[in-house]
């Protein structure tokens, strides 16, 4: 681990640069993976015959994936950017820098498993069922420790002496945004039947479409105790 001496002497905007390469790896090995999983699938609808409606389905289902999965480790992103922009604890930070750096890089392995298993599941009903529940289930936990994460280092930055009043207000946005989309994947997590699949990727789906929406459940349980 760096040795505290140096990180004594750093700020949080030296990590900026090494999450913003990070992350744009990550988000690019999401867009690398399409053009393999999008050939298998015309290789897999050619040798069965298929209809052409059934590879437009499968392409939706893998377009309507990407744009999902690449809008929630956006988000991500954002959250571990503006908490480093102004910290306080930077020991902290480093070491939990380096987690949510190694949680965010095994989305997109996982990522193409699902991708994968959904396209079989598209020509083959009955096969890839199970595999797929495993590996969505893998994906929607990596994001949920990684929301977890990223709340918890809100919170405790919030509590740090120094703060000024308009950054305790954003941390404390910040932790109530984070903490809501954690609760939303866990009960994707809880909620959703290991039965049956929803295409395209339906748990991160609704996932990346509320990072759209300024959800705090944290506040709203906050006014209404008040």
């Amino acid at each position: 681990m760096i040795p505290a001496k140096i990180i004594g002497k750093t700020t949080g905007e030296n990590w900026i640069g090494l999450i913003d390469a990070t992350y744009s790896i990550i988000l690019t090995l999401l867009v690398i993976e399409l053009p393999a999983i999008i050939l298998e699938s015309i290789k897999e609808v050619n040798l069965e015959r298929d209809p052409p409606i059934t590879l437009v389905s499968i392409i939706a289902v893998i377009i309507t994936g990407y744009f999902a999965i690449f809008t929630v480790i956006y988000d991500i992103w954002s959250y571990h950017k503006a908490l480093l922009s102004d910290a306080i604890k930077l020991r902290l930070f480093a070491l939990t820098t380096g987690w949510l750096l190694f949680f965010s890089s095994l989305i997109p392995p996982f990522y193409f498993l699902v991708n994968h298993y959904a396209a079989a599941l598209l020509l083959h009903p009955e096969g890839s069922r199970k595999y797929l529940i495993y590996s969505r289930t893998c994906v929607l936990i990596l994001i949920l420790l990684l929301y977890l994460t990223l709340a918890c280092l809100a919170k405790f930055e919030k509590r740090q002496r120094g703060q000024s009043v308009e950054r305790k207000k954003e941390l404390e946005i910040l932790f109530g945004t984070a903490l809501s989309k954690a609760l939303i994947t866990a009960t994707l997590l809880l909620t959703i039947d290991g039965n049956y699949y929803l295409p395209p990727p339906f748990g991160v789906l609704v996932l990346a479409l509320s990072t759209y929406f300024p959800i705090n459940i944290v506040s709203l349980i906050t006014r209404k105790k008040a």
